[in-house]
């Protein structure tokens, strides 16, 4: 490994587990497993394993944002 890869992977998030989603995300166990089931997050499973993507996720929940400079720029 090159000095410009092991950089990259040194900055790079990976993967997160669902305890490390918890802690990131205002929402109940149960809520991410109903975000899960509707498929309103994105997430891999290995084995019984849910891994998370955090940059995916926070894009999968930011497609679903309300409001904002849009609705503001209407007024």
């Amino acid at each position: 490994m090159n000095g410009d890869q092991s950089k990259s992977a040194a900055t790079e998030p990976g993967f997160i587990d669902e305890k490390q989603l918890l802690a990131r995300l205002p929402v109940s166990r149960g809520t991410l497993a109903n975000w899960k089931a509707k498929g309103i997050l994105p997430f891999i499973k290995i084995g019984r394993r849910c891994l998370y993507d955090w940059p995916s996720v926070q894009g999968a929940l930011l497609r679903r944002q309300h409001g904002g400079s849009r609705q503001n720029s209407l007024q």
